[in-house]
């Protein structure tokens, strides 16, 4: 055989590997080839079990946590956060902030791109963050974010009335202008959120009023970019394909060759396809006994603590409060609840952000008293015959979606041996029990705060809107000054002063503070968990 004809042979051989290399990993042919030869972990299509069909992708108006989750992971803001919870670069590669912090000025990285299943493509410019922002605004978007960002300039007015102009002016195609009415310590946090992405003006109209809501309707600027979605709302097996972004790859490496999404409803059913290698992630809020040995990432973005209803007779009394606070041994709670919970001393849990800080790393409180004997003094010469037979009839609500139940048995116990008062466990449906809650038909509140996302004011704004029958002063004072502080400094001053406020009243009793936990799969690393999001990233993972 001639040399000539081996060569050829042998590309022909090449070509037939490089295609089914391709077609493998679903991705470009320089990203199949890296992914083929250089065994490190890349090119591999992770598969995870969401709860619900997303309901939108566009980025400006998704709120539900399969839209969140998913979203992220297809978008990039002016800045991002890292694993760490540090503003980083995104789109933005610098930025400069005027003496009086009212003009922030973004310089953008020319590398950025659009990427479509329909073959959109387009460089991402000041343009579509302008857009993006004048839809946040646009009545006729209703996004649901559009209060976290009124201290643009014009914005209340635009919001309002949809007239006048928007402070966020594109002052060539790759320098943007965010102007502010009023200073705003949070905004670069801000920034790193989902509704902070870009929006494509020229894709947007063309989608004719279904941004968002196929596959050929959504254009992204991320790691990945939605390649198929089946979503038929009367049929089961419902699923979504993220594919890898190749533009922003050539940027910052994405590792995986893609991510399928697969709705799974029933919980039981996710769990056994995790163990069973079906999916590679499973996300629980309570330790699994059959996960043990598992690795996994946790993020504390859940606190648990009892509330006394200050409109019982008995509880309203602060004193009365006291004593069932100095009964509690948190140290004894945490070793007999689940393994993964831990002692709270406060109402914001270490996952809680201030303005891209974490709460918890810059204000620390002081574990709250125990002393059973104290506790036992007070009662005895304190509270009448009366009223200790009142406290005989009273009882602890919880809803049923909280699965550490065992664990309260411990605590009613505590109250039972220093004050002789048997407090009785009731458990209920989780609408019977925000309709009690909302009615204030509680002695005790077992009150589980998990709001969406990790804003720190957001766990306090319960208390602010007398949720749970609280008149939390300080707590709607906060919320007030909220997105208004010149100071991240005075801003955890105020959360801290609201927070202390409620603890030392003792109209919250601190318990636990609770981890999302997400397991993987030992021959899998590089997740990321966004506690502000609760989506998980998956630019960086890998499998071998």
């Amino acid at each position: 055989m001639l040399l000539s004809d081996i060569r050829a042979k042998f590309s022909g051989i090449f070509f037939v590997i490089l295609s089914c290399i391709v077609l493998m990993t679903a991705c470009s042919p320089l990203d199949g080839i890296i992914s083929f030869f250089a065994d490190d972990g890349s090119g591999y299509i992770f598969k995870i079990s969401i709860d619900s069909d997303p309901r939108n992708l566009d980025p400006q108006i998704a709120s539900d946590n399969s839209s969140v989750m998913i979203a992220k992971n297809m978008f990039v803001g002016l800045l991002r956060c890292d694993g760490s919870g540090r503003i980083i670069p995104g789109v933005a590669k610098d930025y400069s902030i005027s003496s009086d912090g009212l003009v922030y000025t973004f310089y953008l990285d020319e590398r950025y791109s659009w990427n479509s299943a329909a073959d959109f493509s387009a460089p991402v410019t000041a343009d579509d963050f302008v857009f993006a922002f004048e839809r946040i605004f646009d009545i006729e978007t209703a996004s649901p974010y559009a209060s976290d960002y009124l201290c643009i300039s014009g914005a209340n007015e635009l919001y309002n009335t949809g007239e006048g102009s928007l402070g966020v002016i594109a002052v060539d195609e790759y320098t943007l202008e965010i102007r502010l009415e009023y200073q705003n310590a949070e905004l670069l946090s801000l920034l790193t959120e989902l509704p902070a992405s870009p929006c494509n003006r020229e894709f947007f109209e063309s989608c004719k009023g279904k941004y968002g809501l196929e596959t050929d309707s959504i254009a992204s600027n991320g790691p990945f970019y939605a390649a198929y979605w089946l979503h038929d709302e009367y049929g089961s097996n419902n699923y979504l394909r993220l594919r890898r972004n190749s533009g922003y790859s050539e940027i910052s490496r994405v590792y995986p060759a893609g991510i399928n999404y697969l709705v799974v409803k029933d919980d039981a059913e996710k769990l056994y396809d995790f163990t069973e290698g079906t999916t590679d992630l499973y996300i629980s809020y309570a330790p699994e006994g059959s996960l043990v040995g598992f690795p996994f990432i946790e993020s504390y973005n859940r606190s648990v603590g009892i509330i006394p209803n200050p409109e019982n007779e008995l509880l309203s009394e602060k004193d009365i409060r006291e004593i069932f606070s100095l009964c509690i041994n948190r140290d004894y709670l945490s070793d007999a609840a689940y393994g993964h919970f831990i002692s709270a001393y406060g109402i914001l849990p270490p996952a809680a952000y201030v303005g891209g800080t974490l709460y918890r790393d810059s204000v620390v409180l002081n574990e709250p008293e125990y002393n059973s004997r104290l506790a036992e003094y007070k009662w005895e010469i304190s509270v009448s015959e009366d009223d200790k037979s009142l406290a005989e009839s009273m009882t602890l609500l919880v809803p049923e979606s909280f699965a550490d139940r065992e664990s309260l048995e411990y605590l009613t116990a505590m109250w039972e041996d220093a004050l002789n008062v048997g407090i009785a466990i009731e458990v209920v449906n989780d609408y019977d029990y925000s309709d009690r809650v909302s009615n204030g038909d509680f002695d005790f509140l077992l009150a589980v705060i998990d709001p969406k996302g990790c804003d720190a004011e957001d766990y306090l704004s319960g208390f602010a809107c007398e949720e749970f029958g609280i008149a939390g002063n300080r707590c709607a004072e906060l919320l007030q000054k909220s997105g208004k502080y010149s100071s991240l400094t005075a801003a955890l001053g105020d959360i801290r002063e609201a927070e202390l406020g409620l603890i030392e009243d003792y109209f919250y009793i601190p318990l636990w503070y609770c981890p999302e936990i997400v397991y993987y799969a030992d021959d899998n690393e590089g997740f990321e968990y966004d506690s502000v999001s609760g989506a998980v990233i998956f630019e960086k993972a890998k499998h071998f």
